[in-house]
């Protein structure tokens, strides 16, 4: 009876644990995924694969960060960096709950490399517009650019948003090289960079020569004169000087030339120059010259003399006055001139009877000899009359009211 009921009780375990094995069968892993690269931009990347079997969803690790779970069969992967590779891996996960399926080994890591950024074009550069002191550069517009950094030598980097620039105030006869580069606005940062430098060489040209002063005299006089030019292009300043004297400058179109001697041969240079700022794109013009010839000073007329009041010891000598005359030198038979500032002039206490030379001559101002000079001498003859008094004055004895001594 015993060995009935554990016969029994065997077999009920045995069948009991037959069910069970029947009811709860081994949980299988999920088919790996095996993902392929679709597609790389500059800052991600889109994966895919084929469907798996019985999974519910999938998880994706790149470069061993945080899972990311996906669903269907691709997944695209934001915020990465360009031109950057990744390691990726994933797995299939299994349905929440379930005891047939487990989640998948993770495949064999594969890798993939993002976009690099796209670089603007280099801009292709042309000089033009050389001159001693600078040129201008120019470019065709790049695309996507918003703005260029430009370089002229050693100088410091400036922005344009042209196309062009002109670089001035460099060294004349001097080789620059000159750089330039695109850059993209700031919203395109994600997929654009700056251009590499685009160069060309510009040598600047030598200093242009001003041309040179044609010169003309005017206003001449006695004493001096004026020299003139007309305006040379270019020139900020003007050079000149006197029969080989000092420099003197101006910035006027003529130059004035007085206290020099009547009758007198003078040589004026002119050259053009530059001014300060503008000295390193041009150079002195050549000397321009001129001769010019003072007038001679102008000689007073001759004063014209007449004789009056002649008796027998005096005489007056008179004359019209002399225009720019300031006085008279007169001189009576050779003796020292001596100065009169009136027309006439008076001798007496000569001889009865006798012959005289006057010698009359006008002479200008001190302030007027520049321009004038002494009139050419007059002369005049006067004879003394017969004198009847005892002081040979002339006339009758009634005249000079005298008692006769016997």
């Amino acid at each position: 009876m015993n060995r009935v009921r554990i016969a029994s009780s065997v077999a009920l375990a045995v069948l009991l644990a037959v069910t069970a094995c029947q009811q709860k069968p081994k949980a299988e892993k999920l088919a790996t995924p095996e993902p392929v690269l679709a597609s790389a931009g500059i800052d991600n990347a889109t994966i895919m694969w084929k469907t798996v079997k019985n999974a519910e969803s999938y998880q994706v690790v790149v470069d061993d960060g945080a899972p990311i779970s996906a669903s269907g069969i691709s997944i695209t992967i934001q915020n990465l960096k360009s031109s950057t590779t990744y390691s990726l891996k994933m797995k299939a996960v299994a349905p929440s709950g379930s005891t047939e399926w487990l989640d998948s080994d993770f495949c064999v890591p594969i890798s993939f490399t993002t976009a690099g950024k796209t670089v603007l074009a280099t801009p292709v550069l042309t000089v033009s517009n050389i001159v001693s002191g600078g040129f201008t550069v120019s470019w065709k517009a790049v695309k996507n650019a918003e703005k260029y950094v430009y370089k002229v030598g050693d100088g410091a980097e400036q922005e344009t948003t042209q196309t062009t620039f002109t670089a001035d105030g460099l060294k004349n006869s001097t080789k620059y090289t000159v750089k330039v580069k695109a850059i993209p606005p700031a919203t395109m940062a994600d997929v654009a960079v700056e251009s590499e430098w685009g160069t060309v060489d510009a040598t600047t040209a030598a200093p242009a020569k001003l041309a040179t002063p044609s010169l003309t005299s005017s206003a001449i006089h006695t004493n001096g004169f004026t020299v003139s030019w007309a305006a040379v292009p270019n020139a900020g300043k003007y050079i000149y000087k006197l029969d080989g004297g000092a420099e003197q400058t101006t910035t006027s179109l003529s130059a004035a030339f007085n206290s020099l001697t009547a009758k007198s041969n003078h040589t004026v240079q002119v050259r053009a120059a530059a001014s300060d700022a503008n000295a390193g794109n041009y150079t002195s013009s050549d000397w321009a010259s001129i001769q010019v010839t003072t007038l001679d000073l102008v000689v007073l007329a001759t004063p014209q003399l007449k004789s009056e009041n002649i008796l027998a010891t005096e005489f007056t000598i008179t004359w019209p006055a002399v225009e720019h005359a300031a006085k008279y030198m007169c001189s009576l038979d050779g003796a020292a001139f001596t100065a009169v500032n009136g027309t006439s002039v008076k001798y007496d206490g000569l001889h009865t009877l006798t012959a005289y030379n006057v010698k009359v001559y006008a002479v200008p101002a001190d302030s007027e000899t520049g321009t004038y000079k002494q009139s050419p001498v007059a002369s005049i003859d006067v004879t003394t009359k017969q004198g009847e008094s005892p002081d040979d004055k002339g006339g009758s004895l009634s005249d000079f009211d005298e008692n006769p001594i016997f």
